[in-house]
């Protein structure tokens, strides 16, 4: 059945192929069909349809030959490979300047081992067990409040912002056609700085850089710009953890603008906040965590 759908595939583009020959040989035995000859008037308008049809013909199939072998060649296993080892070079490529820059690992060992600790996380809150604390001497913690990890990764913040703009007004003396001119270029450049301007007002994400984040069991703690920011887990207002995606968002609803963090670390961070905004129970069915908590209840 493989086999068969195969050849399906492949009839699409030889088809009109082997039509290519075949057309101008018929065509052409159809122009000398009516060309005029000796004791034969031919038929002239007969005889520039097919001359017209001998040239067109071919021309056509030869484009819906190209279309063909190149639909076919992209549905098949070759192609499908080649795109996977240039996906792969180009994530290659793309941790490496997330490094460079000073973010977070992002490769295959540096998530493999961000989702054992998530798993591990996971299987300690379940069976109500506490999580191992890290020390941090440059922190001055909250009476009773527990630090339990740290590392890089991306911060944004999502918000908008007031833009002014100048516009620019035109006097012109010439000609109508030299005025007229001169008013529309000015009506296009204000019209540009008018559309950057609300480009750049409206909402987006900001402050894009990378950070290090300490993770309590209340708060996350984010160092960013000469300042060390709090952000409180009885605060949030929603949250949205992104597991294959490395991020998560946090809604602090009318309290401050909401937050975005991508990084591996981000996992076992997910876990902590499902844990403490949502009770115990809630790591097993939660479905944002659900790769992690499978991996935690089968190990």
């Amino acid at each position: 059945m493989v086999a068969v759908d195969r050849w399906t595939k492949h009839l699409s583009w030889l088809v009109p192929l082997l039509l290519i020959p075949l057309s101008i040989m018929i065509f052409s035995r159809i122009a000398a069909r009516f060309t005029p000859s000796s004791g034969d008037p031919g038929n002239p308008s007969l005889l520039v349809i097919a001359v017209l049809c001998a040239v067109v013909a071919p021309v056509v199939l030869v484009f819906v030959t190209i279309a063909k072998a190149q639909k076919a060649y992209r549905s098949s296993r070759m192609y499908q490979r080649k795109l996977q080892k240039r996906n792969e070079r180009r994530a290659r490529q793309l941790e490496q300047q997330i490094v460079a820059e000073g973010g977070p690992r992002c490769d295959l060992e540096a998530r493999t081992v961000a989702r054992s600790q998530a798993a591990r996380w996971c299987e300690t809150l379940m069976r109500g067990g506490s999580l191992s604390r890290c020390e941090n001497f440059n922190l001055n913690l909250e009476s009773g409040e527990q630090l339990f990890d740290q590392y890089r990764a991306k911060y944004a913040r999502f918000y908008g912002q007031n833009v002014t703009y100048q516009t620019g007004g035109v006097f012109a003396m010439g000609s109508p056609l030299f005025v007229a001119g001169a008013m529309i270029g000015s009506a296009v450049g204000n019209s540009n700085a008018r559309a950057r301007a609300q480009r750049m007002a409206a909402a987006q994400w900001r402050e894009i850089q990378y950070v290090d984040v300490l993770v309590t069991d209340r708060r996350l703690i984010i160092p960013v710009g000469g300042r060390t920011l709090s952000f409180y887990f009885n605060a949030v207002a929603a949250f949205y953890p992104a597991i294959d995606a490395m991020t998560l968002t946090l809604d602090f609803g009318d309290r401050t603008e909401p937050l975005q963090l991508f990084s591996p670390g981000t996992a076992a961070t997910s876990v902590l906040i499902v844990r403490q905004l949502k009770g115990r129970d809630a790591l097993r069915v939660h479905p944002a965590i659900k790769p992690i908590s499978t991996q935690a209840m089968v190990g």
